[in-house]
C-alpha cells in the first residue's frame, strides 16, 4: 500500500477498535444488569422465543390487543442508542452481537473465502437480525404469499396485512442521505427502458424505503416494553408433556431453569436457531435425533429446504471520481454531528440506496434483484469489511487492494428464487454449540446461469451514457484463480461467482409451511407444528420459498397473520383469570407432573 493508504487503514482500524470496545461495554453492562434486575416468572400464557421482526410483531400485538401474559426470551443483549446509527451495522458482524455462524466448506461456492466457508451473520441482540440488516422495506410479489398459504388468504387480505403493519407497527421513511450514484443508476435504468417502481411489484427500479425513525435504525423490537422481554437467556429446548408443548428450558448466567406456557410456545428464533431448538427438543428427522440419543417427539423434516438470496460483484464497478460514499465520509466529525443533531447525513445510509428488479430471461416476472451499494469491499482499506465476508488474504492482495487508486461502488445482482437447497442440523446435544449450516450455494446450475446473466446486466448498465458520464467502468483486473479464462466470458464469470459468493443474509425455509402431505412441511398454514399441540413457529424458517426481495417486510406481514391465526383465534376459548390461585395451583400440578 502507498503511505496515504496505510494512513487511511490505520485511521479506519482505530475506528473499528473503538466500536469493538464500545460493543464490549454495552454487552457486559447488559449482562450485569441482567444479573441484578431481571425477573423471570414461573409461567406465562404465551412464551415467544426470539425478539426479531416476527417475534416482536406478535409481542406488540399481544401487548396492545389482549390481556394475555407473555414473555419474549432473547439470547442476546438489549440495544443501546449509540448502536442505532445505520452506518454501524457492518461493525456488528462477527461481534458479540452476532451469532457468528459460518457455512460448512462449500463445494460450488465461497472459494475466495477462508476454508471455503461463507459467514452468515445473524443478530444476537434485542431485535435480532433487524439490528444488522440494510433496513430495506419491499413488499415483493403478493402472489407468492398466496402460494405459501395455499390459497387460504386472498391477495386483498395479504395486501391489507401489509398496510396494517406499515401504518400501525413499522416506521418507514425515504432514505435520508444518498450519494450521486443513486440518481446515476436511476438515470441508467431509465435509459435502458426500466420504469420507476412504487409499491406495486414488477420490473423496475426505485430508491429505498427504509425502516428508520429520525434517521436512526428502527426495528419492531423498539415497540416492546422492557417488562415483556428477558435478555441473555439461551433457550435450550422445548419441554413437552406427551406431544403437547408446556414450556422451555433455559440457561441464564450459568443457571438452568424452566418457564411454563399456559397456552402456547411460539418459536421466532430465525431460520437457523429455530430448527436447532426443535431438533434439540426431539422434533426433526428421526435418523438425526436417534443418532444423538434424543427422544423423538415428532419425525419432521426440520432443518431441510434452507435457501438464501446470494449474489456477487463487490468492487466490480469503478469510478475515476467520487460518486459514492467513502469511509472518510463516515469518520468526518461534521457528518457525525449532523447525524446526532439532525438525523441526517452519511451516517443514516442503509448501505443500499437503490434496488431494482430485472429478468434475465426477458420475462414479465423478475428473477434477479440489483442492490446498489455506495461502497465496495476496498472502501475501508481492509480494516473491517474483508473480515466480514471471511475473505482470504491473498485474494485481497491480488484483487481488492488493486482498486485503492479508484473510487468503488457496487451493483450487487442477487438471485431472487434460487433452486439450490441446503440444510441446518445439529451435531451435538449441547445447546451452546452452533449447528452445521450447508446452504449448498450454487449447487444448481440454473442459479449459476442466473448469476452469470446478472453480471452481464451489470456490464450493460455500466456501458450506459449515464454511468459513462460520471467515469464508471468495469474492474478489468483478473480475479485470482480465474486467470486461465478470457475475462468477462461465461467461463470466466462461472469461475468468478464460485469464488466471490456473497450472501444477503436472508436464510429461510428450514421449518417450511405447507400442506400436511408435503415432504418439506413442518408447520401448517396456521403456523402450528404438525402433530404437536401448543407449539408454533413464526419467523423466516416457515417461508417455503424466498420472497421476491428483501425479507424483513414479508416476515413482518407473516407475523401479523400468525397473530390473527393463533391469538385472535383463541379469544373464544374460556380463559381463567391470571390471578386465580386455584387455577395456578392446578396449572403447576399438571405441568410439573
Amino acid at each position: 500500500m502507498l503511505p496515504v493508504h496505510c494512513c487511511q487503514f490505520l485511521l479506519f482500524n482505530v475506528c473499528v477498535n473503538i466500536s469493538t470496545l464500545f460493543i464490549y461495554f454495552v454487552y457486559y453492562s447488559d449482562l450485569l444488569s441482567t444479573a441484578y434486575y431481571q425477573e423471570i416468572k414461573h409461567e406465562y400464557d404465551f412464551i415467544i422465543v426470539g425478539s426479531g421482526t416476527a417475534g416482536s410483531v406478535i409481542a406488540h400485538r399481544l401487548a396492545t390487543e389482549t390481556n394475555y401474559t407473555f414473555i419474549v426470551v432473547e439470547a442476546g443483549i438489549r440495544s443501546h442508542a449509540l448502536l442505532e446509527a445505520p452506518v454501524l451495522g457492518p461493525f456488528f458482524h462477527g461481534s458479540l452481537l452476532d451469532w457468528q455462524y459460518q457455512t460448512v466448506p462449500q463445494e460450488h461456492a465461497c472459494f475466495a473465502m477462508k476454508d471455503r466457508r461463507c459467514k452468515l451473520a445473524q443478530g444476537k441482540i434485542l431485535g435480532g437480525s433487524s439490528k444488522l440488516n440494510n433496513m430495506i422495506h419491499v413488499r415483493g410479489n403478493l402472489t407468492h404469499y398466496q402460494n405459501w398459504f395455499h390459497g387460504k388468504y386472498a391477495k386483498e387480505y395479504i395486501q391489507k396485512q401489509f398496510e396494517y403493519i406499515e401504518n400501525n407497527i413499522l416506521h418507514l421513511n425515504e432514505v435520508q442521505y444518498e450519494s450521486e450514484l443513486a440518481n446515476t443508476i436511476l438515470t441508467a435504468a431509465k435509459e435502458l427502458g426500466y420504469s420507476n417502481l412504487d409499491k406495486d411489484f414488477k420490473l423496475g427500479f426505485r430508491k429505498n424505503i427504509v425502516s428508520q425513525k429520525y434517521g436512526k435504525r428502527w426495528s419492531t423490537s423498539d415497540n416492546l416494553e422492557s417488562k415483556h422481554v428477558i435478555t441473555n437467556v439461551l433457550v435450550e429446548k422445548v419441554i413437552f408433556n406427551d406431544n403437547t408443548a408446556r414450556g422451555i428450558q433455559v440457561l441464564s448466567l450459568g443457571k438452568h431453569s424452566t418457564i411454563y406456557a399456559r397456552k402456547g410456545v411460539l418459536l421466532s428464533a430465525g431460520a437457523i436457531n429455530t430448527p436447532k431448538i426443535l431438533q434439540l427438543s426431539g422434533i426433526g428427522p428421526e435418523n438425526l435425533l436417534k443418532s444423538l440419543s434424543i427422544p423423538v417427539i415428532k419425525n419432521l423434516p426440520v432443518g431441510r429446504n434452507l435457501q438464501d438470496h446470494i449474489g456477487t460483484g463487490l468492487d466490480f464497478l469503478l469510478f475515476n471520481k467520487s460518486v459514492s460514499i467513502s469511509a472518510l465520509d463516515m469518520i468526518n466529525p461534521f457528518h457525525v454531528l449532523e447525524y446526532f443533531i439532525k438525523g441526517k447525513g452519511p451516517w443514516t445510509t442503509p448501505g443500499c440506496e437503490v434496488i431494482g428488479f430485472l429478468s434475465t430471461k426477458n420475462q414479465s416476472e423478475p428473477d434477479l434483484q440489483f442492490m446498489v451499494l455506495p461502497v465496495g469491499l476496498s472502501s475501508d482499506r481492509g480494516s473491517l469489511l474483508k473480515n466480514n465476508v471471511n475473505l482470504k488474504d491473498e485474494i485481497w492482495d491480488k484483487y481488492f487492494s488493486k482498486s485503492f487508486d479508484s473510487y468503488v461502488g457496487t451493483i450487487l445482482p442477487l438471485i431472487l428464487h434460487p433452486k439450490s437447497r441446503g440444510y441446518v442440523i445439529i451435531n451435538s446435544t449441547d445447546p451452546s454449540l452452533p449447528p452445521l449450516l450447508d446452504p449448498r450455494y450454487l449447487s444448481h446450475k440454473d442459479d449459476r446461469d442466473t448469476l452469470i446473466n446478472g453480471l452481464k446486466l451489470v456490464m450493460k448498465f455500466v456501458n450506459t451514457e449515464a454511468i459513462q458520464k460520471v467515469g464508471g467502468s468495469i474492474n478489468e483486473n483478473h480475479f485470482p484463480s480465474c486467470e486461465n479464462f478470457e475475462i468477462f466470458t461465461d467461463s470466466y464469470f462461472d469461475c468468478y461467482i464460485k469464488h466471490l459468493t456473497l450472501t444477503s443474509y436472508h436464510p429461510v425455509g428450514t421449518c417450511s409451511m405447507g400442506l400436511p402431505d408435503s415432504k418439506n412441511t413442518v408447520v401448517d398454514t396456521s403456523f402450528k407444528i404438525l402433530g404437536v399441540e401448543h407449539l408454533y413457529v413464526a419467523d423466516a424458517s416457515v417461508l417455503p420459498t424466498l420472497p421476491s426481495g428483501n425479507i424483513n417486510a414479508a416476515i413482518a406481514m407473516m407475523a401479523s397473520i400468525c397473530f390473527e391465526s393463533i391469538i385472535n383465534a383463541k379469544t373464544n376459548i374460556p380463559f381463567c383469570n391470571k390471578n386465580d390461585r386455584i387455577y395456578e395451583y392446578l396449572f403447576r400440578i399438571c405441568f410439573d407432573s
